[in-house]
């Protein structure tokens, strides 16, 4: 293997905007390095450059902007007050679970701070094996026996029509919370006025109807949740004045003392499902994720505080990535292989020793979560291989009657990224099958789907689908599946092309290892927190030479470690994974171009590595991602 072919990866380089990168420098008295980074990033101007690296809590947007809010907010205020029964309907996944515990929290605390407590508040969170995504008549008509007056949806129901006037025929006022991608019937009716097949939902809250009038509209599921309670704290000290003075005013709003503690810690549960839900960390879900981040570690939430000691977070910090690969995974296990309520009960425990025994609960379902993904991530990848014809299918479609459906959406995004196509995944019970689908950039999932459901005219080809641009979920009859394989892959060739199927490594700049200082590590602090939409900055760095001896190093020498130089200056470096690669490294040289992160020097990795005689600066280690 010659080092040329070490990568297999297109590395993009945005080009530099020296004028713009001078003027965001000079005003915020940043580094050039970093205003580059910023406008990579989207933000070309001053002002939204320092928004970027100073958020703050008073560019929120105000709650009442998003359609049906202040209605909607009326009419729970209105069911607190009088004592009905409020039930929260949920989703299985982190964001999902972690709106339902804000709501639930949060309806509980207005009604005790202004009513005693005379309200009834449930939730309910649909069995993902059994009822499937998403609003459901059965669960409806289960809530309805309750005696329920009021439900409010999270994360789910733009969609759902059908379960809407069901709702409306049980008497019950449907409040939808959403923020996924409305089918186009509701955005048509919407410029009309109208919310198409949700007409009889009480509200639909959405900020990606066509009707909304809100800034951004990339919230989560419990970003919009957080909205929803922001807005109630907002209706509840207007109408009870009279009851309390304790109100502290948010711009030109007021909501109560009490309630605006709720709400900072709640920004914990926000961040929660922001951060594992893949939505963009851009303008309010950076804000959200940034505070949020901070509550998770301060919280005093028996729940997340036993979370963070089976994760083994408890006295750390809290970074996204903890977030996206500790956290959340734990609480998406129950939801995926076991009870998902258990997350809501850990979530909403008052009790420390109730809290704890759910989240062993959680570290054991994740365990078994693992062991299921990687059985069922070993079977996919062989049918891949064997049945999946390369030359002519630009995407990946393959299913089974034995795979559980609830990892299958972790399975897909691994395929995802290994192979770089779009991937459907479909785990069949019975005559149905439930499929979960992963995309890669240049293919929009949901309107792929959509065209699907298009493409025959007398009859819908899914039983049910929807999700993202990145993400998707589906139903399907057994029966169906081959020719949805057919359509699916004909509208794939019509959008891809062989070039989009190149994985690719975007760089943030190029620079020269004299550029790389520990200031420069320290500045880039200011970009957290890190995620979708605002990766951690990737540099690259053009002829270099390998010095010394490359060693490999971990359990099975699956990690490389050596030094790197350009002129006199040289830094360690470590690839991990990449330890089959040493024989290519040795040739040429050692001369090749690097692709790295910057990160703080963690000795226990480089133990092994014989030490280099020459100048190196030790307080940066260059972390690897790729090599020509």
């Amino acid at each position: 293997m010659a080092i040329q072919e070490l990568s297999q990866k297109k590395w993009i380089i945005p080009p530099l905007n020296i004028n713009l990168q001078t003027e965001i420098s000079n005003s915020l008295r940043i580094s050039p390095v970093l205003s580059q980074l910023l406008i990579n990033r989207g933000l070309t101007d001053v002002k939204s450059a320092r928004t970027f690296i100073q958020p703050n809590l008073s560019l929120l947007s105000d709650p009442m902007l998003l359609p049906d809010m202040e209605k909607s907010s009326k009419r729970i205020i209105d069911a607190l007050s009088k004592g009905e029964k409020v039930t929260v309907y949920g989703d299985y996944d982190v964001d999902g679970i972690s709106a339902t515990a804000l709501m639930v929290q949060c309806l509980e605390t207005l009604s005790g701070l202004y009513w005693g407590r005379k309200s009834i508040i449930d939730y309910y969170i649909p069995d993902r094996l059994e009822e499937g995504y998403g609003l459901s008549t059965g669960g409806i008509e289960t809530i309805s026996k309750t005696g329920t007056k009021v439900i409010i949806t999270v994360d789910c129901g733009v969609n759902s029509f059908e379960e809407a006037e069901f709702a409306r025929e049980k008497g019950i006022d449907l409040i939808i919370t959403d923020h996924h991608e409305p089918c186009g019937e509701i955005t048509e009716a919407g410029r009309a006025g109208g919310h198409g097949g949700c007409d009889s939902a009480f509200g639909l809250i959405n900020p990606k109807l066509a009707t909304s009038n809100y800034p951004f509209r990339e919230l989560s599921g419990v970003g919009v949740a957080f909205m929803l309670a922001w807005a109630l704290g907002q209706s509840a000290s207007t109408s009870t004045d009279h009851l309390s003075t304790r109100v502290t005013r948010t711009g030109s709003k007021k909501v109560a003392s009490e309630f605006k503690d709720f709400l900072m810690s709640a920004m914990g549960l926000a961040a929660l499902g922001t951060i594992a839900d893949v939505v963009p960390l851009m303008q309010e879900n950076r804000i959200l994720a940034k505070y949020g981040l901070s509550s998770l570690q301060h919280s005093e939430n028996p729940g997340i505080k036993a979370l963070k000691e089976v994760a083994g977070l408890n006295g750390k910090k809290i970074y996204s990535y903890h977030v996206g690969f500790c956290l959340g995974p734990r609480i998406n296990a129950a939801g995926r292989v076991g009870n998902a309520k258990k997350g809501v009960e850990m979530l909403t425990a008052k009790c420390e020793d109730t809290a704890k025994e759910i989240a062993s609960y959680l570290e054991s379902e994740n365990k078994r979560r693992q062991k299921i993904q990687s059985d069922i991530l070993e079977s996919a990848r062989k049918r891949v291989l064997n049945d999946v014809d390369f030359s002519s299918d630009m995407a990946i479609i393959i299913s089974d009657d034995n795979w559980h459906q609830g990892v299958i959406g972790v399975v897909a995004s691994r395929l995802a990224s290994e192979f770089h196509r779009p991937v459907v995944i479909i785990a069949i019970d019975g005559e149905v099958g439930h499929g979960s689908a992963r995309s890669i950039p240049n293919f929009h999932l949901h309107n792929a789907l959509l065209k699907c459901q298009e493409f025959s005219t007398d009859r819908k080809l899914l039983i049910s689908f929807g999700g993202h641009a990145q993400a998707a979920g589906l139903r399907i009859l057994k029966k169906d599946i081959p020719e949805f394989k057919k359509i699916f892959n004909t509208i794939s060739k019509g959008q891809l092309e062989e070039e989009d199927l190149i994985p690719v490594l975007n760089i943030d700049i190029e620079v020269k290892l004299s550029s790389i200082s520990r200031s420069l590590l320290e500045e880039l602090k200011c970009l957290l927190p890190h995620g979708e939409g605002n990766p951690v900055p990737v540099f690259a760095t053009r002829n270099i030479s390998i010095v010394g001896q490359i060693r490999r190093f971990g359990a099975n020498g699956n990690h490389l470690g050596f030094y790197v130089r350009q002129g006199d200056v040289s830094f360690k470096a470590v690839a991990f994974g990449m330890g089959d690669k040493i024989d290519a490294l040795k040739e040429n040289n050692g001369n090749c171009s690097i692709a790295y992160i910057l990160r703080s020097p963690f000795r226990k990795e480089t133990n092994n590595l014989s030490n280099y005689n020459g100048m190196y600066k030790e307080d940066v280690e260059l972390e690897i991602k790729d090599i020509l």
